[in-house]
């Protein structure tokens, strides 16, 4: 046949040729050690934690003051800074242990550390283009100040990003490998006791729900509510129970993968804990202005994350922050793309006052 008589051209796609979405699902001791950074440098979201601040506080206060002082200084921020480093743990011989993602990070060239931290690597949220990132990190003074102002117009603050820029590569590196050993020791070492039995049982039961489910549907089931958008770049996804980050999810990328941070599920003795947790739960995401302005503007219909903060006057992460605690408490589904659309979820909205009575009577 003629080309032109040929009016139905084969299409042939190379982009993504025969690859089915993989899934891996396996407990890391580096990952919770950076978890338990980004839970416990800083004091602000300490109530946020189903470990507790009373639980937290103890934690802190077994560890030298310079310890909590060098990890505050290098790694707080809004963004979860020591979270960026989840591409270096993927990249680490398994089990990923904390000892084995150590040895990694001393043999990754300072640049690369940097680019970590930076976001460099997260492809489908970029603050800004990643050849900006990346001209940043090298020092270019134009891109540093392109790069700020993004994370400002982000979060409303770039200190942390500022701090990271200020210092340099090779600096941070040092002072990175200088502050996990030291903190593996003196504060992650109690909760990777009593988190391990329980990430393995949690990883092993996801591992069993993977065999039956789409990995689009597995997202949903461990992250209570996040929405998988597929992407062509991204080839595999990669699961991380961690105990010490519940309820929230943590999301990180590295090239084609995508990683979640999961929270593991932890079942509790008595069946009113359970009952209690989950008011307060509900209770706190209730317990906020801005939280019932949400939930009133989403009856409208589903929302950006930009249209949300421009409606409640707030930065993108402050409202970012606000719309994961409704997440968690069962209000809102969140798909997970650069759009970032948030919407009700009807079929698990929490019947607060039923919620409360059943408690009360039990």
């Amino acid at each position: 046949m003629s080309v032109e008589g040929n009016k139905h051209p084969t299409v042939v796609d190379i982009s993504h040729p025969g690859r089915a979405l993989a899934v891996e699902i396996d407990v890391s001791e580096a990952a919770e050690l950076l978890m338990s950074l980004c839970t416990l440098s800083g004091e602000e979201d300490l109530d946020s934690y189903e470990l507790g601040r009373t639980r937290l506080e103890e934690l802190r206060a077994q560890a030298p003051a310079e310890l909590l002082r060098a990890a505050d200084e290098l790694l707080v921020g809004s963004e979860k800074l020591p979270a960026h480093l989840l591409g270096l743990v993927y990249e680490t011989a398994r089990p990923r242990s904390v000892g084995a993602f150590l040895d990694r990070l001393a043999a990754t060239d300072p640049l690369e550390i940097q680019l970590h931290l930076l976001g460099y690597y997260m492809l489908g949220h970029h603050v800004t283009g990643p050849e900006a990132i990346r001209s940043a990190a090298a020092g270019d003074s134009g891109a540093q100040r392109q790069l700020l102002e993004a994370v400002a117009e982000w979060s409303g603050k770039h200190e942390a990003v500022e701090r990271l820029l200020s210092l340099g590569a090779e600096e941070v590196k040092r002072r990175v490998l200088e502050l996990l050993p030291s903190w593996n020791e003196h504060v992650f070492r109690p909760l990777a006791a009593e988190a391990s039995a329980l990430a393995e049982r949690d990883a092993e039961a996801k591992r069993r729900l993977a065999r039956t489910i789409p990995p689009e549907q597995l997202v949903e089931r461990t992250t209570d509510g996040l929405q998988y958008a597929p992407r062509p770049d991204v080839h595999k996804l990669v699961f991380f129970p961690t105990y010490c980050q519940r309820p929230w999810v943590i999301l990180g990328e590295y090239k084609h993968v995508k990683v979640y941070c999961y929270p593991i599920s932890v079942d509790h003795e008595q069946a009113d804990e359970r009952s209690a947790l989950e008011i307060a739960r509900t209770y706190k995401a209730l317990a906020d202005e801005s939280r019932l302005r949400l939930l009133r503007r989403l009856q409208t219909g589903p929302v950006t994350l930009t249209e949300a903060a421009d409606e409640l006057g707030l930065a993108k992460s402050t409202t970012h922050h606000h719309l994961s605690i409704l997440r968690h408490a069962g209000f809102v589904m969140i798909r997970d793309d650069q759009e970032k659309l948030y919407s009700l979820r009807p079929d698990l909205l929490p019947d607060v006052g039923a919620l409360l009575g059943s408690y009360l009577r039990s």
